[in-house]
């Protein structure tokens, strides 16, 4: 993992759930979503109806031109109990007009004292530039003394990200992991293994 990596994860983690219980007491714009992230003013969240979903579609959108350097998130946190043990893949359709930055579909696993034990946000494979909607997914293995999970979709300097459908569902082992989190052991000591 790269430092900005591990970087950045530390960082989402503690603005994330500082920022969570800021907002909470502020109220909803979305029922049950909350706004967050590093400058949560410079963000807006909603609900629009879109003619291509057949619906309704949450949307998170600058308020004013910003530096992919802040970002804004719209997420929801639960207890994990029907996850325990499990290997989890979250699903989501997103759309972007971004200009500046990027955008990530997130979600963080986390044990006592909200110690991080799995991650990931895309910013690997970022969405950039303006897209049409795509299914995203992530997938974490949800260890058995987890006891939140943290979710949403993360939008770095200006633009506008909609997300419709976001789902979750049990995998078998067979499916890869995207945990950007480190490994529990040690990797390609022999120098063999390439990057995909």
């Amino acid at each position: 993992m790269k430092r900005s990596q591990v970087i950045y994860m530390v960082i989402i983690g503690m603005i994330t759930t500082i920022t969570f219980f800021a907002f909470k007491a502020e109220g909803q714009k979305v029922k049950g979503w909350f706004l967050a992230g590093s400058y949560p003013k410079g963000y807006d969240i909603g609900v629009e109806n879109n003619v291509e979903r057949n619906g309704h579609v949450a949307f998170l959108k600058s308020v004013k031109s910003l530096k992919a350097d802040k970002f804004g998130t719209i997420l929801q946190t639960f207890i994990p109990d029907d996850y325990l043990g499990k290997r989890v893949r979250l699903t989501g359709y997103l759309k972007t007009n971004i200009i500046k930055g990027w955008v990530g579909m997130w979600f963080r696993i986390d044990g006592d004292r909200a110690k991080p034990l799995g991650f990931d946000n895309m910013q690997d494979r970022k969405i950039k530039g303006i897209t049409d909607w795509k299914k995203y997914e992530i997938v974490l293995d949800v260890p058995a003394n987890s006891k939140y999970i943290a979710y949403g979709v993360l939008l770095a300097g200006s633009g506008t990200v909609w997300l419709d459908d976001l789902r979750f569902e049990v995998v078998s082992k067979d499916v890869s992991d995207t945990n950007m989190m480190p490994k529990n052991k040690p990797q390609n000591t022999s120098f063999e293994e390439s990057e995909k």
